[in-house]
């Protein structure tokens, strides 16, 4: 016999975090948790779920009707990988572990209840175990991208939020370069991310004064910037 399963702790974050989801970010996780607690409502059948999740034409509406039913176990799996590293953003926990009551937890199996969601332990009387550990860690993470989302919409008429965008477009730009996230790499990120700081400081301090009418010496304050 084994218990009902016991979450583990998070994982660790990543060394460089993303920055926080804007609105539009925000609603496609959302939408995309939504659409894998919905799926695996529908797999699972269990009293009342159906009730709670939305119509399989509504979920997969590309899909003919004869074959929604047989493409679900499909659209699970396509989805379950993208629901996983969303999860890890948010640091919902989703490790499991199930043994018998009193064993050593190293003596235990480990689980992922989002990437193992299949291979989860199913023993008779007891399936509906793995379909609640899914299904509420998926809810949680849902709750935390929904709080999200509300508060990224007033973001969007916030200045300082645009400048802080600004102000990491340098990082932006080296991460699309493969450049952030290695740590041979990181002293060149760091001086690369200082020197872009305060070239667009400069640029700002100079376009001030000349909207000021003083005539601004360009080049030898970009010398003098960057250190020459």
């Amino acid at each position: 016999m084994t218990d009902q399963p016991v979450k583990q702790e998070t994982s660790s974050r990543p060394l460089f975090l993303q920055p926080i989801p804007g609105y539009w970010r925000t609603k496609r996780k959302l939408e995309r948790l939504k659409l894998l607690r919905d799926l695996i409502r529908h797999r699972e059948n269990w009293a009342g779920q159906i009730a709670l999740a939305k119509p399989l034409s509504e979920l997969l509406p590309c899909v003919p009707e004869n074959l929604r039913a047989i493409r679900i176990k499909e659209e699970i799996e396509m989805v379950l990988r993208l629901a996983y590293w969303d999860l890890e953003y948010a640091a919902v926990p989703t490790g499991v572990y199930y043994g018998k009551r009193g064993e050593p937890e190293d003596e235990q199996r480990s689980f992922n209840v989002i990437l193992d969601y299949f291979r989860l332990p199913r023993e008779p009387g007891k399936e509906h175990y793995a379909f609640e550990a899914t299904t509420g860690s998926l809810t949680e993470g849902i709750g935390i991208y929904e709080a999200r989302k509300h508060q990224a919409f007033w973001e969007m008429f916030n200045p300082v939020v645009w400048v802080a965008y600004i102000i990491r477009l340098p990082i932006t730009v080296m991460e699309r370069a493969g450049l952030v996230g290695h740590e041979k790499t990181q002293d060149m990120v760091l001086s690369g991310y200082t020197l872009a700081i305060r070239l667009m400081m400069a640029a700002l301090v100079g376009l001030f004064l000349v909207r000021q009418g003083v005539q601004f010496p360009w080049k030898a304050f970009f010398d003098r910037v960057i250190g020459k």
